[in-house]
């Protein structure tokens, strides 16, 4: 966010008055940001452009509640991840239903979980990570974004999410297992041609 403390007070306090040139600047002190958030989560560019409208709508409805107690832009990311959740769940694509005698329901996470080489990840352009999480299924996707990106804990997922903390725990390792394999392939790729 290129808007330092003092402004920030300024513009929050003039986008809660309603001023219009103050809500374009937040926006544009935002934007990047949060469209970062949900590209991750919708399937294609268009989506994630209209969650972040729609993120910013919830944004300027709720703003006179932030108290500056913490980060505004983690307060900020935290909406917009809420609203990608939300636009999955709407459109049917999260559909978390526990059945108690699938393989997670008994999952046991490993104490220590590695990702891959960070040598390996430098090769990675944003669009290749961004292709890459758009070929995990919807569920690992999302719980893999939570964690990963966001910071949330298993048990602040599964609530989130309305699922237990071993699914929470199993959907992450799929997504890891699958990313491990593909990241495989994708440097295979790069080195034979």
């Amino acid at each position: 966010m290129a808007l330092d403390e003092q402004r920030l007070h300024i513009v929050i306090e003039g986008c809660v008055r309603g001023d219009a040139g103050m809500q374009k600047e937040l926006y544009y002190a935002c934007y990047s940001d949060l469209m970062k958030v949900a590209i991750r989560y919708a399937g294609n560019r268009e989506d994630a452009e209209q969650w972040v409208h729609d993120g910013f709508l919830k944004i300027f409805d709720h703003l006179g509640k932030f108290r500056f107690e913490g980060s505004f832009e983690g307060w900020t990311r935290k909406i917009m991840t809420r609203v990608c959740i939300d636009q999955l769940r709407s459109s049917n694509t999260l559909k978390f239903e526990i059945d108690q005698h699938t393989v997670y329901s008994n999952y046991e996470h490993p104490a220590h979980e590695g990702f891959t080489d960070n040598e390996v990840l430098q090769k990675f352009s944003a669009r290749d990570v961004l292709h890459l999480l758009n070929i995990l299924p919807e569920k690992q996707k999302v719980v893999f974004n939570l964690h990963v990106f966001e910071g949330y804990n298993h048990k602040e997922i599964a609530a989130l999410l309305q699922i237990t903390e071993n699914h929470s725990y199993w959907l992450l390792h799929q997504a890891r297992k699958t990313l491990r394999e593909k990241c495989g392939n994708l440097t295979s790729n790069q080195t034979s041609v």
